[in-house]
């Protein structure tokens, strides 16, 4: 617990007071509880070619940097593990024992934590311990990708609960990992096309299902028993539908294409998007932190070592689909050409990678992390409050954080300039400069201290 001076509990007393006097309407008030926003990916290397999971001194110098600049969790992918067992592994085991737990106690002695990639869905096919009563009965959704020919495995299944539970358990014992992230694999997703062929994907909206709920309780509960952190990414924005808490986290935006402004505001908190650069959009590369941090989402970093696009021309590798025009494809085109880089971190990433991105979102979680302090409380979208005097257009977003500081946060989305006129003085945390108006540019963001 953080432990304040007199002066700062009558602050923090006057703004609550405040706070919940003069905001009238908005979309969600929320009490900020155990928010962990400096999260990120890190690639390992690029499965299924061979490599060494051990840490190097890249890896020190950048886990450190990462740790100082605001990384709190780290999720790392596929590459851990072994989904085909081409390196005499297993899904659920890595390739590198010795490597993977070096690598795991680095993360941890620069108090960053670690989650690997783990479905409650996908599974090899050619997996040797698959078993046709992994999956829905009469059914063969999958997710196929050049070596990849994953089954969408049944919540329903109680073989596949019973095999993939104790799995799934066991690797994260057996290296000490801190909880899990859960690419779900939900073959729910298939049935929904299904009935709807003409529905777009986009807009396909989840049933509730029970067998589903269940099983991603079931993982929750046992993550929180033993006091980790468990990320769910139920595909491209979606949520799971459910009654109960299945998440600490969800990731959103993967394959998510063109301008969604406020995605996930509603969700159970906490929401953590990614700006899958193949798919953007957005005119300068500020303009998403401008879409995002009113609404109490910080954007996932995407980091670690250099993707080099190897895994489509693995020798004794099976292809399940066509590598030309693939990502990976185009990455390694451009690796040829460009050795010494910049280069490409993820799966996610432009060819290259921005050469500023991680700079950029070192700088707007150092604005965003005061106001986001345990206990805090966020009033997201405000469009009535007593502290803001000009009209609040649609695509203007203005949310306040509360805590021993009052913060604001505005950013204009629409297409000119916006002036946001408050009823006292504020200071603008980045220009220093103290006014009760402040002109936005389209597309920008103002942070904002009483």
């Amino acid at each position: 617990m953080k432990l304040l001076t007199l002066e700062q509990h009558r602050k923090r007393i006057n703004n609550i007071n405040e706070a919940e006097r003069d905001n009238i309407t908005y979309t969600k008030r929320h009490r900020i509880v155990d928010y962990m926003p400096g999260q990120s990916t890190y690639n390992l290397g690029d499965y299924p070619a061979k490599f060494s999971i051990e840490p190097t001194e890249y890896d020190y110098n950048l886990l450190k940097s990462m740790a100082e600049n605001g990384v709190e969790l780290i999720q790392i992918h596929e590459e851990w593990n072994d989904a085909i067992r081409h390196l005499g592994a297993d899904k659920f085991t890595s390739h590198d024992p010795e490597g993977m737990q070096k690598f795991v106690d680095l993360c941890h002695y620069f108090g960053i934590k670690i989650i690997p990639y783990i479905s409650t869905g996908y599974f090899h096919i050619s997996d040797p311990d698959y078993r046709e009563d992994f999956g829905r009965p009469g059914c063969d959704y999958a997710f196929r990708s050049l070596y990849s020919d994953f089954r969408k495995c049944y919540a329903g299944s109680a073989s596949w609960r019973e095999y993939m539970l104790k799995k799934t358990f066991e690797a994260v014992d057996k290296y000490g990992f801190d909880g899990i992230y859960n690419d779900w694999g939900y073959d729910g997703l298939d049935i929904q096309q299904e009935k709807d062929v003409n529905k777009d994907v986009y807009d396909i909206k989840f049933p509730y299902d029970p067998e589903i709920e269940d099983l991603l309780c079931l993982v929750y509960n046992e993550v929180k028993r033993r006091g980790g952190v468990y990320k769910v990414h139920a595909d491209l924005n979606n949520r799971p539908n459910t009654k109960d808490r299945v998440y600490d986290y969800l990731w959103i935006g993967e394959g998510v294409k063109g301008k969604n402004f406020g995605i996930g505001k509603e969700y159970q908190p906490y929401i953590v998007p990614c700006q899958h650069m193949h798919f953007n959009e957005y005119p300068t590369l500020d303009y998403y932190y401008a879409t995002t941090i009113p609404f109490m989402q910080f954007p996932l970093l995407k980091s670690g070592r250099p993707f080099y696009g190897k895994a489509i021309d693995v020798p004794g590798v099976k292809y399940y689909t066509p590598i030309e025009d693939t990502f990976e494809a185009k990455v390694q085109k451009y690796m040829k050409d460009h050795p010494d880089g910049p280069y490409v971190y993820s799966l996610w990433s432009g060819i290259p990678d921005d050469t500023m991105e991680y700079s950029r979102w070192s700088k707007f979680m150092a604005l965003y992390r005061p106001m986001v302090e345990q206990s805090s409380i966020a009033y997201i979208e405000l469009r009535d409050s007593a502290a803001i005097l000009s009209k609040l257009p649609g695509d203007v977003y203005v949310s306040m954080f509360v805590n021993e500081d009052m913060y604001l946060v505005a950013s204009n989305l629409t297409d000119e300039d916006y002036t946001l006129v408050l009823k006292d003085n504020w200071k603008d945390r980045q220009s220093d400069k103290i006014s009760n108006s402040f002109t936005i540019k389209p597309g920008e963001i103002v942070f904002l201290v009483k």
